[in-house]
């Protein structure tokens, strides 16, 4: 149901549709049994958090815990006009949703310019889990990002090992996936990042650090995948196209404004010769693009990503769900607007823009086990962050027909200013029930949800 913790983060198309045809064999002798839930989740309560922005909840992978204790909640903050940052955790969230105003916020560390999104750390990389931090942005005395390990299972936490600290320049960071770039057998942290000069123009990286088995260490070796493209958020997926599968990556370019595809030709899905490493442009028009995620959006066995996009020129923003042609290389991608209308707040500094990340869930675990009348898996529900429109959104499809890709835009909280956060979501206390928690940015609030009656 929540954010599990892996190492690929993806799943692979064939092994989907394996599934999905197995699912399709036993359709006739099994039928939805459970109502589709509303898309409204119950408010629990609000408790103060100057400046909360991104956030994650991961399960642990340690199943000696406790179920409540195996998540932990991180958000990060960030004042344009102050130092160093504060990060959070909050340890077990699922055992205080009774009383979400008391809710034990720990510092975690202040160390980090603008820190962003807390991605997940597992095990193998230092012999216990925590989370990677990301940071650095465009704001004057922010820019100075860093990529940051923490081995949260200790309290206090151990930390931080900035594995970038062998920087020249101030790159900023936003999002880290662990992945084995060059097929030794450990993972390595593949990031897009950007440097935008006071003069001159901004730079901006596919990169990976290389994992040399030093565990929780700093100054990893940075290898450059491909430049003048790739900046903030990406998605891993692998692909089939001519008889093989490709490793491949999908980047919102959040300057260049636009979608594009990575991949290399290696029969090993070995990124260390990059003469093989190919790209190309998905939609040149996208628009400023904050995030992209891969999923299947309608459970239908095929995986399709979904970007959200800030059109500068009309000052409006959408999220178009992009599906994978039989040949990625050369085919067009067919497209679908399935939300828009997103106005951003204007702001006296700065630019701003709208939506922002998206993350799809099931509001309950009997929901996400059943069937539907075609002997497929219900639809998934999409949370989405309004960004600097201030609101939080619930996604929820129209019907459980396959190939409609309409849905129903719900405003889950308007925070009432300018600039909402990220959210995170999980069965924080096993009832059965997806909770939710969203950030509000401006208005210094996390907000809670449950599916809960």
């Amino acid at each position: 149901l929540g954010t599990r913790p892996l190492a690929d983060m993806l799943f692979q198309r064939s092994a989907v549709v394996v599934v999905v045809t197995l699912i399709m064999t036993a359709a006739a002798e099994v039928s939805s049994t459970v109502d589709k839930p509303g898309w409204e989740p119950r408010f629990l309560g609000q408790t103060k958090l100057k400046h909360a922005a991104f956030m994650e909840a991961y399960f642990s992978e340690d199943d000696s815990l406790e179920y409540e204790d195996r998540w932990n909640l991180y958000i990060s903050s960030f004042d344009p006009l102050g130092g160093l940052d504060e990060v959070y955790i909050t340890r077990a969230p699922g055992r205080y949703l009774s009383d979400v105003a008391s809710w034990n916020l720990e510092v975690m560390d202040k160390s980090a310019y603008w820190p962003n999104n807390p991605d997940y750390l597992p095990s193998s990389i230092g012999g216990a889990e925590g989370v990677i931090w990301t940071s650095g942005f465009l704001v004057t005395g922010k820019t100075d990002g860093q990529l940051q390990m923490y081995d949260t299972t200790q309290d206090p936490v151990i930390g931080p090992y900035n594995i970038a600290a062998n920087d020249s320049d101030e790159w900023s960071y936003h999002r880290v996936v662990w992945k084995d770039m060059d097929i030794d057998g450990d993972l390595d942290a593949l990031t897009a990042r950007f440097h935008k000069p006071l003069i001159g123009f901004t730079k901006h990286d596919l990169v990976w650090f290389e994992n040399a088995g030093e565990g929780f260490s700093e100054g990893w070796t940075a290898h450059v995948v491909a430049t003048n493209g790739p900046d903030v958020h990406f998605a891993t997926v692998t692909l089939s196209a001519g008889g093989r599968d490709f490793d491949c990556v999908v980047v919102g370019e959040f300057f260049k404004e636009r979608t594009s595809i990575y991949w290399t030709e290696s029969d090993t899905n070995d990124w260390t010769d990059l003469s093989k490493v190919k790209s190309r442009v998905i939609n040149a028009d996208a628009g400023q693009v904050f995030d992209v995620l891969v999923d299947d959006f309608n459970r239908d066995g095929t995986l399709e990503f979904i970007a959200s996009e800030y059109k500068t020129d009309l000052g409006v923003g959408q999220v178009t769900l992009y599906q994978f042609p039989e040949d990625f290389r050369t085919d067009e991608f067919p497209q679908i607007v399935i939300a828009d209308g997103f106005q951003p707040h204007n702001m006296l500094v700065g630019q701003s823009m709208s939506p922002g990340s998206p993350k799809v869930y099931y509001p309950t675990t009997e929901y996400a086990n059943d069937l539907a009348e075609d002997g497929l898996p219900h639809k998934p529900f999409i949370l989405l962050s309004g960004d600097d429109d201030g609101c939080m959104y619930i996604l929820y499809p129209d019907t459980e027909e396959r190939d409609d890709w309409t849905y129903q835009k719900h405003i889950l909280v308007n925070t009432t200013h300018t600039t909402s956060g990220k959210m995170a979501h999980g069965d924080f206390n096993n009832d059965g029930y997806e909770d939710v928690v969203v950030a509000g940015y401006t208005a210094g609030q996390l907000y809670v949800y449950t599916y809960a009656p």
